[in-house]
């Protein structure tokens, strides 16, 4: 074996562990910045609401705020950074920030909607252009619901 050859062989191996030991040096970097930074704004301050919930997409704590007593059909405050406006109710958080699987959990969970809701919310998802969102709406809409969004006016 010529010493190239040799050189070789010895920095294959180191090679061959340069993404995992990239992998550990990212990952420790993300956790010392966890613990020494502040939280994002949006987490200060306790819990999420309802609404934050079905608009950060976190279906436990969605269920859990229902089973807790918190009403599906309320409006709840959402603070910055959240989404564009400071009260919505947790299906219009959905349809805004675009979650289809979280209408369809709040639908199941006791939110309700009758042919003018079922409306407000068709007309705000076409107007977000998400195709999902507007197919799992249609899914639940109320028989007899006008889907023309003339004169409505959406939450943004």
């Amino acid at each position: 074996m010529d010493a190239g050859s040799n050189r070789f062989a010895r920095l294959l191996p180191i090679g061959a562990a340069a993404p995992a030991l990239a992998a550990v040096a990212v990952s420790a970097a993300i956790v010392v910045m966890a613990v020494m930074s502040d939280a994002p704004p949006f987490w200060r301050g306790g819990s999420l609401t309802l609404s934050e919930a079905a608009a950060l997409h976190d279906q436990g704590e969605l269920v859990r705020l229902i089973a807790s007593g918190h009403d599906p059909n309320a409006v709840y405050a959402l603070r910055a950074d959240v989404l564009a406006v400071r009260a919505l109710t947790p299906l219009e958080s959905a349809v805004g920030a675009r979650r289809p699987e979280m209408i369809e959990l709040l639908l199941r969970h006791g939110a309700e909607v009758d042919s003018g809701a079922w409306r407000r919310l068709h007309c705000f998802a076409m107007a977000t252009g998400d195709a999902d969102v507007v197919q799992m709406l249609d899914r639940f809409r109320p028989a007899g619901s006008d889907a023309s969004c003339e004169g409505i006016i959406g939450p943004f």
